[in-house]
């Protein structure tokens, strides 16, 4: 069979074959650093809470807290032989803050993978300005967002974690409090182990920034979204949230929706317009997060909903 033959949907079978390759190549990918992180982490941290400033320590990796303006989080210089990194507080707060640990551990990433630190040490590519917690689009920092989010929340400690957790943004800020870490980076991390069927939407002010989902939310055939917030109701807890409104004591906003709001593939009516759960917190200069997810006798999921075993 050549290149040319069609599949039924009409493309080209080759082509088919090529992105099923590239993405199991973006799997593999991901699973190896997932693996180096956690590596990492129980090398020089295994007990307890991950602490970045150890590890650099540890490698012998120098590091800056300063003021360097609005133009990135954190960035890795090598020079003379020696490794050393910028941590911009104007962007992170205060030093010990969950994106300043983020940042740290975004910066190792770049250390730790094996391809990012031959790349400076050659010096193929400069230092170069990172903009952390999943806020790049390049696919360096998205893999180093992805070693930091796994170093931080190593796998088995995260698995057990989650098990005992609430769903939903409740579960989520304690999460992130009990590991340090921000809230993005552990809904993210949430939806990696499959925690519960959620779907997240990362809004960068009044424009969508990324969304990431659950394995079974995929199943339940949840996979775009719309992408913008001006068709939910002024009330709604996106639209809220992203208001900057002052939330209720639990420190996010929560109500009701439709799949058909926010999934274009479900029409009004459909089977699969169901009630949904939706959660939003605001995230002041980031913007905010949505979370979306069935209740627990919702009959599309039904009540399989513990923990995957796999890793993504």
């Amino acid at each position: 069979m050549s290149d040319s033959t069609n599949t039924p949907s009409g493309r080209p079978a080759g082509d088919s074959r090529r992105k099923t390759s590239r993405a199991e190549a973006r799997r593999r990918r991901r699973r190896d650093l997932a693996a180096l992180a956690e590596e990492v982490s129980q090398t020089h941290c295994p007990t307890g809470l991950v602490d970045p400033r150890l590890i650099a320590d540890a490698k012998r990796i120098t590091y800056s807290f300063g003021a360097y303006g609005d133009a990135f989080d954190g960035m890795l210089e090598y020079r003379s032989g020696r490794f050393h990194i910028y941590c911009n507080l104007v962007r992170l707060g205060a030093e010990d803050s969950p994106r300043a640990r983020f940042t740290m551990a975004h910066e190792l990433g770049h250390y730790f993978i094996d391809e990012h630190r031959n790349a400076l040490v050659s010096q193929r590519v400069g230092p170069h300005p990172s903009l952390c917690d999943f806020e790049s689009s390049l696919l360096a920092e998205e893999e180093t967002d992805h070693f930091a989010a796994n170093l931080l929340m190593p796998e088995r400690r995260f698995r057990r974690a989650v098990a005992g957790a609430s769903r939903g943004l409740e579960g989520i800020l304690a999460l992130s409090r009990g590991f340090g870490t921000s809230i993005t980076s552990c809904a993210v991390r949430c939806a990696s182990v499959n925690a519960f069927p959620c779907a997240f939407v990362k809004w960068n002010w009044k424009r969508h920034g990324w969304r990431c989902f659950s394995r079974s939310m995929l199943r339940g055939r949840f996979r775009r979204i719309y992408k913008t917030p001006g068709r939910h109701p002024l009330d709604s807890p996106t639209r809220l949230a992203l208001a900057q409104k002052e939330p209720p004591e639990g420190g996010f906003f929560r109500g009701g929706t439709l799949a058909s709001m926010w999934f274009p593939y479900v029409k009004p009516d459909d089977p699969l317009d169901v009630i949904l759960v939706e959660e939003a917190i605001p995230l002041g200069r980031y913007g905010a997060l949505t979370v979306l997810y069935p209740p627990l006798d919702c009959p599309v999921f039904g009540s399989g909903l513990r923990v995957d075993k796999r890793s993504r």
